[in-house]
């Protein structure tokens, strides 16, 4: 997936055209127009003049076009990276090329600044790792979403979401880079900061940005508080959209499994003209993705994995019932009538009706222009509109009347009670209601606009922004707590007379009548709306000059804007019985930020010393300051050292701060279930055995300060020059976090059970099982995460074999530490998996990578790529037993081939997961036996993509 950056010279296929002058001026033009980074001796270039020229460049490829501009005079080339081309006299090609930089001491850089800085660094010469995802990496993916491409990057691990993730979704899209939550990565747009989801407004939804408007994909993978301010804490993804575009664009895409199901489509065109002042581009684009049942995969078929070595997850509300009777004795409906003793083969596999990857839909349009206002300024504007929708599928709504919300009791002179004794404890999955089925849908717009100029020797640019995301969630089929309530009661409290209708718990599915059932139906629905405005001033250039070289500075200034209010219709302050009480929220906080950078050269073309700093004014917590500190050493023209430290903070969203009524049923393990429960100070007898899930209560703090931490970094970049095309890259990184805000219910179920504490948040009842559970969000987590990243790309073109592209790119994680509060024991969580629906980090593979190879030439393209996720452990309760298993390793294999029609066409096949092979079983995953959020469930899956380019 991660191409050689050279991949970044794509230039326009209807040709390039150079203004007559000097060589200089060509070359600073032709970089532009191909996006690909240009060294030159000033002098020389200067005093070598050119007539006005026309490069064709069918094919958009760079070196030839180049070859046509350099033919016939006395200036060569040489590759020096993957991103970058040394334009030398010949006299200097022919000698040692190790004293290169000596014909190099003036340059000038065409291209764009990178992720990480306001500064024009060239990409292998920055302070920081940064991966790249350009145009044609884009197209040999077949990816159609941003999630999908960057799911199987080496640095994400964790708990990002997805449309794979059915059960505890919500439609949205998040990534997690360094496996720290989404919200300490943060994602731009263009480089600038966009609004968050509606409902957590924690962080940005990818589901939001349609991939067809995207140009490239910059990873950072450092912390960067000092530049972008909070959330950047593992990373930043900067997402660059398509701009300059010239021409009309056509493209459309169809794949589905082999299996025959997940049938996705995309549509979008593209549009953009040129004029004497100005530019104009449109792109509109459709997405579809079908749905991916979990019962037509053999691995999630089933909630019982005892025959894989795991535990019977399956549910002990079942449709016939599990009716516990005041003896102890506990009955379900027989089939031939009357009742039989209930056993853990009634519990109930509702994997028949959970969808395993969410069906949706996206319709989007995005608008760029700009226009040329005369003395070096230009006016520009960026809109866009995207509308998303999900539907999930979850298995008919179960009732646990001892442990869910409201008096659940069934009277002992019930109508339908043939016990003639209150019944506390019925377990009941309520089929006669049908799948509960959740809905999402979101709205987005965004809005930039701004000046932006050259005086002297400085860039600026004013931005004012936008931005705004109304989200809702329905889930149907759901139980009102108080009308069942009601419908539990004797005749003297539920009868017509009171416009109540007595509901049937304890008969065999099928008893309950559709009277009953529109008495207790409920409906639990979610509205949210985050907005952002802002005003941001960045001006960047040269401050001056010692006698090592120019001294490079940046400095701005923003104000942001940012509110959220979200509501949900909860049953009166509970939540609705198979679904969940999102609570409320509405906030509103202001923000004022100043920021600088410099980058000192200390020693002529060797050292560098990089700084910045940025100044946090949040009108809700108090400010706080951000340094990074960093120094780039180039003991050799081929070797780049580079190392850096850096403070950052994730602010406390919105969300954090002034949540209420947020409740669910949590999957979570109480110690009190084991059979030495008497033993363990918290218990009161050994607990219900049967229970996996828990209601519990969120709740925000207004009194949270922001997550901090230190980034420390250590790289190499070699460049060998006897080497042409080839890089390497080693980068060492360290994240040290505090403050960590967390609620983790699960330690607190913990500590209660081992040590007593924490009485006023886990209640229990007289039997000892838990009620509720109240985790209200605190600054109380530490973690740290240590590893390296390690990159291999070659580049090599040749007349016979054409382009050919290798890469590798991995990602270790040497430890994951973290402490859920101070006192409790400290974790290495690399190389384990705890599930996110149980309060766990996810999957936190010890490597991570992926390589491939790809093919170009004239008309023909291909690739293949291979994924890797290495093995994991999980822990889990057998038999009353704590035991550890490890989840395979996995791999899949990527291939696409292309070809280039006359008349701007181009067709493409490929097949994702070429050796079909399913994910690696995993005991503890709540969803489909997997984690959704690592691997991919659909098995061999062909696409086909048709292009047509004006």
């Amino acid at each position: 997936m991660l191409l050689s950056n050279g991949a970044l010279a794509a230039c326009p296929k209807s040709g390039i055209q150079l203004p007559a002058g000097n060589l200089e001026r060509a070359l600073i033009a032709l970089g532009r127009q191909c996006k690909i980074s240009v060294l030159v001796q000033t002098s020389s270039a200067a005093s070598y003049n050119l007539p006005e020229k026309f490069l064709d460049s069918e094919n958009g490829e760079f070196e030839p076009a180049l070859q046509q501009l350099l033919q016939g005079s006395p200036f060569t080339y040489e590759r020096v990276g993957p991103g970058a081309v040394a334009v030398l006299t010949r006299e200097a090609e022919e000698e040692d090329t190790e004293a290169l930089p000596a014909h190099t001491e003036e340059i000038t850089v065409t291209g764009q600044s990178l992720t990480g800085s306001h500064l024009r660094h060239l990409q292998l010469d920055s302070y920081a790792p940064i991966d790249v995802l350009a145009q044609p990496e884009l197209e040999i993916t077949g990816a159609q979403t941003i999630a999908e491409l960057l799911k199987f990057l080496p640095a994400v691990s964790g708990n990002s979401t997805s449309t794979s993730v059915s059960n505890g979704g919500n439609g949205t899209a998040t990534v997690t880079l360094r496996g720290l939550p989404a919200s300490n990565t943060l994602v731009l747009i263009n480089g600038r900061r966009i609004v968050s989801n509606g409902f957590g407004g924690e962080a940005a939804d990818l589901n939001t940005i349609p991939l067809s408007a995207v140009d490239r994909i910059e990873i950072l993978k450092d912390g960067a508080s000092a530049v972008y301010g909070s959330d950047a804490i593992a990373g930043v993804v900067n997402i660059i959209l398509r701009k300059d575009f010239e021409g009309l664009s056509l493209n459309s895409y169809y794949g589905q499994a082999q299996q025959g199901d997940q049938q996705t489509e995309s549509h979008h065109l593209t549009w953009g003209t040129n004029g004497e002042r100005g530019h104009l581009m449109l792109s509109l684009a459709h997405y579809s993705q079908g749905a991916l049942m979990s019962r037509d995969r053999e691995l999630s078929a089933s909630a019982d994995n005892r025959p894989r070595g795991g535990t019977d997850q399956r549910s002990s509300a079942s449709p016939d019932g599990f009716i516990a009777l005041g003896d102890g004795q506990i009955v379900t409906n027989a089939e031939s009538g009357g009742f039989r003793d209930w056993s853990q083969d009634d519990r109930y596999d509702y994997r028949e009706y959970t969808s395993a990857v969410v069906p949706s839909q996206r319709q989007s349009g995005y608008l760029e222009g700009n226009l040329d206002l005369g003395d070096n300024t230009l006016a520009f504007v960026e809109a866009m509109g995207i509308r998303t929708a999900a539907k999930s599928t979850l298995a008919p709504t179960p009732v646990f009347t001892r442990f869910d919300n409201g008096d659940l009791t069934i009277a002992a002179d019930h109508i339908y009670n043939p016990f003639g004794e209150d019944i506390v404890d019925v377990r009941k999955r309520v089929l006669e209601l049908g799948p509960r089925i959740q809905k999402n849908r979101t709205d987005t717009w965004r809005l930039n606009a701004g000046l932006k100029g050259m005086w002297d020797s400085w860039e600026w640019e004013l931005t004012a922004a936008f931005h705004y995301t109304h989200a809702t969630e329905s889930l149907s089929n759901l139980i009102n707590p108080h009308t069942l309530s009601l419908g539990l009661k004797g005749p003297d409290i539920c009868n017509p007379e009171f416009d109540c209708v007595p509901t049937n718990l304890l008969g065999p599915s099928g008893s309950i009548d559709t009277a009953q059932l529109d008495f207790v139906r409920g409906q639990s629905k979610v509205e949210g709306a985050t907005r952002m405005s802002s005003l941001t001033y960045i001006t960047n250039g040269t401050l001056g000059s010692n006698g090592a070289g120019d001294v490079l500075a940046a400095a701005g200034v923003e104000f942001r804007r940012e509110t959220i209010d979200f509501r949900s219709n909860d049953a009166m302050g509970l939540s609705f019985i198979g679904g969940h009480a999102a609570g409320s929220a509405e906030g509103l906080r202001m923000i004022g930020e100043a920021f600088a950078e410099i980058s000192v050269p200390l020693a002529e073309d060797k050292v560098w010393l990089d700084g910045a700093l940025r100044y946090s004014d949040y009108s809700d917590f108090g400010n706080t300051a951000n340094p990074k500190l960093a120094i780039r050493w180039r003991p050799s023209p081929s070797l780049m050292i580079r190392a850096s430290y850096a403070t950052g903070f994730k602010a406390p969203t919105l969300v954090d701060m002034n949540q209420s009524g947020y409740q669910s049923q949590e999957y979570l393990f109480d110690p009190c279930t084991r059979s030495d429960a008497d033993a363990l100070p918290g218990c009161r007898g050994q607990a219900d055995i049967a229970r996996i899930q828990y209601l519990t209560e969120f709740g925000g703090n207004p009194n949270l300060q922001p997550e901090t931490s230190d980034n420390r970094s250590l790289g190499l970049v070699w460049t060998p020059r006897r080497l042409q095309g080839f890089s390497a890259t080693l980068d060492l990184f360290d994240i040290r976090q505090n403050d960590v805000i967390d609620t983790s219910p699960q330690y607190l179920i913990d500590r209660n059970a081992y040590a007593g504490l924490f009485t006023d948040r886990v209640m229990r009842d007289a039997s000892g099982d838990i009620t509720k559970i109240f985790a209200t969000r605190l600054n109380i987590g530490a973690r740290e995460v240590r590893g390296f990243d390690l990159a291999l790309r070659y580049e090599h073109n040749s007349s016979e074999i054409g382009q050919l592209r290798w890469s590798f790119n991995s990602s270790h994680m040497q430890h994951y530490l973290n402490q859920a509060a101070p006192g409790s024991t400290v974790e290495d969580l690399a190389g384990t998996f705890v599930d996110a629906a149980s309060g766990g980090a996810g999957s936190l593979p010890q490597w991570k990578a992926n390589t491939g190879i790809y093919w170009h030439k004239g008309r023909w393209e291909g690739g293949y790529t291979i994924h890797y996720v290495s093995d994991l452990a999980e822990s889990f309760t057998l038999d009353e037993k704590r035991v550890t298993r490890t989840i395979n390793s996995w791999s899949s294999h990527d291939l696409q081939l292309a070809y280039a029609l006359p008349l701007g066409l181009r067709f493409a096949v490929g097949i994702d997961n070429l050796l079909d092979r399913e994910p690696p079983f995993a005991a503890t995953a709540f969803n489909d036996n997997f984690d959704g959020r690592t691997y991919d469930l659909s098995g061999r899956y062909w696409y086909t993509t048709l292009a047509y380019n004006l």
